[in-house]
């Protein structure tokens, strides 16, 4: 048996003891609940999500006033579900951390930590690129140029909420927003490119003619068809290739590019065709035409000299052509897509996006064009006398409609190709316009000349057309704002009406000034509507903003 006797001495230190430990213990704690309250505020306003990696005593010792502490490590904290926590790096712990109350927040992914100090989510230190952008890179399972090479989504990232790349498209972050003060949209285009246009010819009838006096048997065959030389007339007038130009102009209302507006304007230049041909009487020049009287092919001399009649004189013809368009539109994003494709020929990446849109607008077309003819003669044989004639026939095209399309854009790098097919259906109003005159001796001018004659007025109606237009756009990227373009566009125009249509060819001889009393009008109007076409070469400069 053990008997244990107290020792006093041990009991004198151990009240010594609980007394100093008493006394400073209040002390501590209210230190501690000073420095827990300050840690609460801390850990509130940056939202701190875990623990932190234990550091040393020196990297926990407060820094001097006025000497802010540069981070020299850099660790992650992986979140609860990850299978593997690469070497460096703290695993988050699994169970609810509380302390002093504090919440813990819901989880937030990825933290970044520097020597213990937590960073709000979303900040970058400098020099770190995030090659998680739109799968652009080799995280993507393409070998490429990484997320800040142009192509796909390249140039352009709006955030993970939009769904796919933006193609090339500069994206500013933010959308469209009215401004009191004159500025440009967010996010929006200019370009401009010059045209060479091919467009249909004009068809008119034979319109001068020429004969040689020794080819002839008499007045009868002077200057008549099928035997005459048509020198202007007789098919397509017009037909040469013309230049232009077309501005368009578009921005988008939200950052991801998925609904804007499209405005575009052109204008081919106008294309005039003039002819002028004079004589003394050889050789024998005349304008030919069908005389309902008699129900032969005759003409109306201009030149001509047989002893009898003494007649020289001069005839010239004016035609012209010019169209101008445009149109506004709704721009919708209905399908996007991206990913690896083998490399072509023109681009050595393997990565590829394209977007398709749907379009909804307004478009107006016009066409406006003429063709007048003009005699200046003068008679020394049996009847003297001058005459000074004109005929005028023209036509003018107003298309008004809605505007339906189609476009995609497929970009692989530096290159990009845009196709865009367009319908536009509406009103076409038409306007034929024929005036002629005759002026005998310079005397007052009397209605009508040799083809305007009964059939003279201005006459207007409306007919329905459609209006489709097929671009191919090829382009290469500059720099980040500037594209150079090269492409082909295609236009036809149903139902639309021509000054060669309304030159008749078949008329009364008794109704030229002066005017014999006759029953019989004629050419008598009526519409006789065609259909146009234009296509060429474009090439112009794009810029983004």
């Amino acid at each position: 048996m053990v008997t244990i006797v107290p020792n006093l001495n041990t009991f004198r230190q151990l009240a010594i003891t609980s007394i100093a430990v008493f006394a400073i213990l209040p002390a501590s704690l209210a230190d501690a609940q000073t420095q827990s309250s300050d840690r609460e505020q801390q850990a509130r306003a940056k939202w701190t999500p875990v623990r932190g990696a234990q550091t040393s005593a020196s990297s926990r010792q407060p820094s001097p006033k006025g000497v802010q502490r540069t981070a020299t490590t850099k660790k992650k904290v992986l979140k609860p579900t990850d299978s593997a926590a690469p070497q460096g790096m703290v695993t988050q712990a699994s169970h609810r951390v509380t302390s002093h109350a504090i919440p813990t927040p819901p989880p937030m992914g990825e933290t970044v930590i520097y020597d213990g100090e937590y960073i709000e989510p979303g900040y970058v230190e400098p020099g770190y690129v995030d090659m998680s952008c739109d799968a652009i890179g080799p995280s993507c399972g393409c070998e490429g140029a990484g997320c800040d090479a142009i192509g796909c989504d390249a140039r352009s990232s709006c955030g993970p909420n939009c769904g796919c790349s933006l193609c090339g498209e500069l994206a500013g972050g933010r959308a469209w927003r009215p401004a009191i003060t004159l500025s440009l949209p967010q996010d929006g285009y200019i370009s401009f490119e010059a045209l060479n246009f091919w467009t249909d010819g004009m068809n008119v009838p034979a319109l001068v003619t020429q004969s040689m006096p020794g080819a002839i048997s008499g007045r009868s065959e002077a200057g008549v068809l099928p035997g005459a030389t048509v020198l202007y007339g007789g098919g397509d007038i017009l037909d040469d290739s013309r230049t232009g130009g077309r501005l368009k102009f578009g921005f988008w209302f939200d950052s991801c590019h998925t609904v804007g507006l499209a405005a575009e304007y052109l204008e081919l230049e106008r294309e005039d065709e003039s002819f002028s041909a004079s004589s003394t009487g050889d050789p024998i020049l005349a304008r030919p035409f069908y005389n309902v009287t008699t129900g032969m092919n005759d003409s109306e001399l201009i030149a001509f000299n047989d002893g009898q009649i003494a007649l020289n004189g001069t005839v010239s013809v004016q035609a012209y052509t010019e169209m101008v368009g445009g149109a506004f539109s709704l721009r919708f994003l209905k399908s996007c897509d991206e990913g690896c494709r083998p490399p072509i020929l023109f681009a050595n990446t393997n990565r590829y996006c394209s977007r398709s849109e749907f379009r909804l607008g307004y478009r107006f077309m016009e066409l406006n064009e003429g063709v007048s003819i003009h005699e200046d003669l003068l008679s020394t044989g049996t009847n003297p006398g001058s005459f000074d004639i004109t005929d005028a026939f023209d036509t003018e095209n107003r298309f008004n409609g809605v505007d339906l399309g189609w476009s995609n854009r497929i970009v692989r790098g530096y290159w990009s190709l845009e196709s865009l097919i367009r319908i536009a259906v509406g009103n076409t109003n038409q306007i034929v316009r024929i005036n002629g005159s005759t002026s005998i001796d310079d005397g007052a001018a009397q209605s009508g000349g040799l083809l305007a004659l009964t059939n003279q007025g201005t006459f207007e109606q409306d007919e329905f057309s459609v209006l489709p237009e097929f671009n191919l756009t090829l382009g290469y990227q500059l720099t980040d704002h500037l594209k150079a373009t090269i492409g082909y566009t295609g236009i036809y125009w149903s139902n639309v009406v021509r000054p060669g249509e309304h030159i008749p060819t078949a008329i009364n001889p008794d109704f030229l000034p002066p005017a014999l009393s006759s029953t019989d009008a004629y050419p008598m109007f009526a519409f006789n509507t065609t259909d146009y076409w234009a296509n060429g070469i474009t090439y112009g400069l794009e810029y983004r903003w």
